[in-house]
Parts: C-alpha cells; sequence; structure tokens
C-alpha cells in the first residue's frame, strides 16, 4: 500500500469538483492507494480551503483531508469549524502555513491550535524551508516540542534543501515526524539528499512519511525517488505507508 500523505488541489481546472477529479486521476495512474489532501488557510483558494476540500472528498476512503488555518484570517470562526469537522472525524490533522504567513511557530497565539490538535490527538503540520525559513526553523521547532509533549507535530519538507541541519536538530524529539514532501524538486540536489534521507530513515524509520506535494511538485518523480532509496523492506513498509496511518490515525 502507498500513501501521499503531502498532495494539493491542482489549480488548472475550472471548478473544485474537477480538481478532486483529477488529483483522485494521478493517484490511480501512480498507483497510489491512498492520499492526504491540505487545504488552504485562505477562505478563497484554488487549492480549496477546508469547507472546499470536505466539501469533495466527504466520506471518501481514498482521500482525507488536512485543515489549513491561520491566526491572521477568521481565527475564531476557522477553529470553530475545525473543532465541528474533528468532532465528526472528517479532517485527521491541522496545518500551518510559517514561512509562506509570518508567524514563528512559537508564537503564544497559535496555542488554541495546539490545544485543539491535543483535545482531539491529531497532529498539527509545518510548512518548513524554502524561503523565510526562521519562522519553523529547526530550533524553533525544537523549542515547541519541549513546551508541548502533549503534541504530535509534522515537519513538512525536512526543512529543504537543509536536511542535515534539520535531522540533526530534531531527531532527538520524540513527538516530531519528518513529511519528505518536495525534497525531490531540484534533481541536482537529490544525490546530497538521497544520502541524508537514507541515513536518517535508517536511524529513525519511523519518523519518516512519504509525500509529493503534488499541485506543486510532481508526484510520478517523489515515487521514483523513494524507490531509488535504499532502504530494507519494513523501512520502506513504514514510510510508503504504515507511519502514515499511524501519526494520522487512520484505519483501512
Amino acid at each position: 500500500m502507498i500513501i501521499d500523505s503531502h498532495l494539493h488541489l491542482p489549480v488548472d481546472y475550472p471548478d473544485f469538483p474537477s480538481k478532486g477529479a483529477a488529483l483522485k486521476a494521478e493517484l490511480r495512474c501512480n498507483d497510489v492507494d491512498m492520499g492526504i489532501v491540505i487545504a488552504d488557510s485562505e477562505l478563497e483558494s484554488g487549492i480549496g480551503s477546508v469547507r472546499d476540500c470536505t466539501e469533495i472528498f466527504c466520506g471518501s476512503s481514498m482521500i482525507k483531508v488536512i485543515a489549513g488555518i491561520s491566526p491572521f484570517i477568521s481565527f475564531d470562526e476557522q477553529l470553530g469549524l475545525c473543532r465541528e469537522l474533528l468532532r465528526n472525524n472528517e479532517i485527521v490533522g491541522l496545518k500551518l502555513y510559517t514561512g509562506h504567513e509570518s508567524f514563528y511557530c512559537t508564537d503564544d497565539i497559535l496555542n488554541p491550535v495546539y490545544d485543539l490538535a491535543a483535545e482531539f490527538d491529531v497532529p498539527v503540520l509545518f510548512h518548513t524551508g524554502w524561503d523565510n525559513s526562521r519562522y519553523s526553523a529547526p530550533d524553533n521547532m525544537k523549542e515547541l516540542a519541549v513546551l508541548r509533549p502533549q503534541n504530535r507535530f509534522v515537519y513538512c519538507h525536512c526543512f529543504y534543501p537543509d536536511l542535515e541541519q534539520c535531522f540533526k536538530t530534531l531527531g532527538s524529539c520524540a513527538n516530531i515526524w519528518f513529511d519528505t514532501s518536495s525534497v525531490a524538486d531540484d534533481r541536482k540536489l537529490l544525490p546530497k539528499i538521497k544520502k541524508s534521507l537514507e541515513a536518517a530513515i535508517a536511524a529513525m524509520p519511523h519518523k519518516f512519511i512519504f509525500g509529493s506535494d503534488f499541485g506543486s511538485c510532481s508526484q510520478k518523480e517523489h515515487l521514483n525517488f523513494a524507490a531509488s532509496l535504499e532502504l530494507s523492506s519494513e523501512h520502506r513498509q513504514l514510510f510508503m505507508c504504515d507511519n502514515a496511518l499511524s501519526v494520522y490515525n487512520i484505519t483501512t
């Protein structure tokens, strides 16, 4: 079984039903069994708000949804909506777009998000790396992990392109997992990233979750990169499927 745990709706379609159909078609084309779609924190977005995404994939066994949420956009209203969706088992996590938006992962304004996630036992995801990487830099994330041991955190993109710093700083944090979406985005960097990722998965096999960032990146290229990694069959099973089921509390 293959789970792509980091997907977005593709933007080049006229409406949300056609975007949802295109995403499912991509999964089928690439023999991916299940996907996790991450909604935007914007209320009107080409990749869909959480309300848009949950309406498209309501009742789907193939697609699960993570809510994007921002402390700057109708925060109380969105917290209330996320509470309702969590109560109804319509979302499996919450995502904060640190770096895309100007707040640090340690900002006190985010405590209601962390409290809500802990209450419903779902993870909080973070955008990391790329530009504006200071907002969820590994040192800040480690501070948060220590302050909030009751939470589970998913560190998307592994602080790309500096995976070594990510794993060195955060590898000892028991409540942080690593989502490898986007790491195959630049072919010139692949040899270095492959080496770092293979070593880290061998050392922490229960900490890694496969994702592609489809909608922004190629799912096929990320699957090919994952297949190129030199992993034991047990570690590959954890990476491509079992860790995601565990982190997101998904039953099949």
